[in-house]
C-alpha cells in the first residue's frame, strides 16, 4: 500500500509499523501506525488513541493512558491487520495546561468530569472526525475497535463504519486511579457493555401494521448492537379491564417479539386513573394478564414512589418519568441505590405526552444531577421528533454517554403514528447528518 502522506518503516519493541503522518496547520498532526500487510477486505483492528503525555510518556500512575496506548500495539502487532491513530487531543482535547489545572482540582476532591466543568470545559470535548479522514483514505470500513468507550463507538458508527466488534482493555487500577477510573465507569458509562443498552422510542404504537413498517425500515440500518428501538404500547386500568384490549396488546406484543432484537416491547401504564391503593393490585394484574411483558413504564404516579419502585422491579425492567415535581427523588440515596440494584432507567419528562420540549440547559442540570449521585441510565422525553434532535444531539455529544430518547406526539399526523415521521426519526438519530 502506497502513501502520498510522509510516511516511514517504524520497528518498535511491539512489531513493525509504518508511520504515517497527517499534517495540520496548527501543529497537530495526527499519526497512525499501521501493520506492514494491511488487508482491508476484512475487519482492521484499530486503537483510537488520544495523546496523553504524562501517561504516554512519563508512566503517570493517575490514569490507565499509558497502559491502555501499551496493550493496543501489542493486540494490533499481534494481529497483524491493524491501525493505531494517535491524535492530539491532550487532556480529553483541553490541552495540557487545563488538564494540569483539572488535576489541581482533582485534588481538592473534585473528579475529573466536574474538574473539566469547573475550568469551563465541557465533561470530554474530544472530536473524531480526523479518524474519519484517516480510515478514509486508508479505505477501512469494517472495524475490531479496541476501547472500553462507547461514546467513540458511536461517533465511527455515525461516521459510517461497521464495528464487527469491540475489544476492551482491561486495567487494572490502583490506588493513584481508582478514583478517576470509578469516575470513568458511572459518569463516562465505560468498560461495562451492559451499561451502554439504550433505546430510541416510540410512543403510543397501536397497530402491527406500524410495528411491520418500523420493523422493515430498521433492517436499512447497520444497528449498534446495544441499541434496542424501543416500541410503546399505552394501558390503564381500563385496558386491563377490557379482554378484547388485553388480547391486542398480547398480539402487538408477540409481533414485536418476532423482531427482537433490535425491536423491544414496552408497556407504558399509566396510573392517572387510578388510587394509589391499587397501585400494586394493579401491577399484579399486569404481571398476571399481560406476563409476557418484561419492560414497563411507570406513568403517573401519585405517590409511594420509592415502594411502588422497588415492588414493580421485582417483576419487570422498569422505566420511570421524573418530572420537576419529582426531581427531589434523584437526590435521595434510597432512590439512586434502588436504581443501580433494580437498573431502573430514570427519564427526565417535563412534558406529559403534550409535545412540549425541555431547553438544554435545564436538562444539563438535570443530567448532572443524576451523574453526581450515581445514576447513569437515563432517558430524556417530551416533544421530540425528526426536525428537532438538536437538543438531543448536544446533550450526548456534551456529556459523551448513550442516552435513549422517546418521542410520541411529533411523530403523529391526526392523532395516529405517521410512518414518514417514523422512519426519518429513526434515520436521523441512527445516522445523523455529520457537521464537523
Amino acid at each position: 500500500m502506497s502513501f502520498t502522506n510522509p510516511s516511514a518503516v517504524l520497528p518498535t519493541k511491539f512489531g513493525d509499523f509504518t508511520i504515517i503522518v497527517w499534517p495540520s496547520d496548527d501543529g497537530k498532526d495526527s499519526v497512525a501506525l499501521v501493520t506492514p500487510q494491511l488487508d482491508v477486505s476484512k475487519p482492521v483492528f484499530l486503537r483510537v488513541h488520544s495523546e496523553c503525555i504524562t501517561g504516554d510518556v512519563f508512566g503517570s500512575l493517575r490514569c490507565d493512558c499509558g497502559q491502555q496506548k501499551q496493550n493496543a500495539l501489542i493486540k494490533i502487532a499481534k494481529s497483524k491487520n491493524g491501525i493505531f491513530i494517535y491524535l492530539k487531543q491532550e487532556g480529553r482535547g483541553i490541552g495540557l495546561s487545563e488538564k494540569i489545572r483539572a488535576y489541581a482540582l482533582q485534588e481538592q476532591g473534585y473528579d475529573t468530569h466536574e474538574a473539566n466543568i469547573l475550568l469551563g470545559h465541557e465533561p470530554d470535548p474530544r472530536e473524531y472526525s480526523m479518524v474519519k479522514t484517516i480510515l478514509d483514505q486508508l479505505k477501512v470500513k469494517d472495524i475490531k475497535l479496541i476501547t472500553n468507550n462507547p461514546s467513540k463507538e458511536n461517533s465511527l458508527r455515525e461516521f459510517g463504519f461497521n464495528i464487527v466488534e469491540r475489544v476492551p482493555l482491561k486495567i487494572r487500577s490502583n490506588k493513584y486511579n481508582k478514583r478517576y477510573l470509578e469516575t470513568k465507569k458511572i459518569k463516562f458509562k465505560h468498560f461495562n457493555d451492559d451499561s451502554n443498552r439504550y433505546y430510541y422510542g416510540i410512543g403510543r404504537v397501536e397497530e402491527s401494521s406500524a410495528v411491520e413498517a418500523i420493523a422493515t425500515h430498521v433492517k436499512t440500518h447497520n444497528l449498534d448492537p446495544f441499541l434496542r428501538i424501543g416500541i410503546g404500547f399505552y394501558a390503564d386500568k381500563n385496558t386491563l379491564a377490557n379482554e378484547e384490549q388485553k388480547k391486542k396488546l398480547k398480539d402487538l406484543l408477540k409481533l414485536t417479539m418476532k423482531y427482537h432484537p433490535p425491536l423491544t416491547p414496552i408497556l407504558h401504564y399509566s396510573f392517572k386513573n387510578s388510587k394509589p391503593k391499587d397501585y400494586k393490585k394493579e401491577l399484579l394484574q399486569i404481571k398476571n394478564e399481560l406476563s409476557i411483558f418484561k419492560k414497563i413504564q411507570l406513568n403517573d404516579l401519585k405517590k409511594d414512589h420509592l415502594e411502588v419502585l422497588m415492588f414493580a422491579s421485582r417483576h419487570f425492567m422498569v422505566h420511570f418519568p421524573i418530572d420537576d415535581e419529582y426531581l427531589h427523588l434523584i437526590s435521595n440515596p434510597k432512590y439512586s441505590k434502588l436504581v443501580r440494584a433494580r437498573k431502573i432507567l430514570t427519564i427526565l419528562d417535563n412534558s406529559g405526552g403534550r409535545g412540549i420540549q425541555e431547553n438544554i440547559g435545564s436538562f444539563e442540570k438535570k443530567i448532572t444531577l443524576c451523574l453526581n449521585n450515581e445514576i447513569n441510565d437515563i432517558g430524556i422525553a417530551g416533544g421530540f421528533g425528526p426536525d428537532n434532535l438538536e437538543p438531543f444531539f448536544h446533550l450526548k455529544k456534551y456529556f459523551k454517554i448513550n442516552f435513549s430518547i422517546d418521542a410520541e406526539t411529533r411523530l403523529q399526523k391526526n392523532g395516529k403514528l405517521n410512518n414518514e415521521l417514523v422512519n426519518s426519526y429513526l434515520d436521523n438519530l441512527i445516522h445523523p447528518t455529520i457537521t464537523s
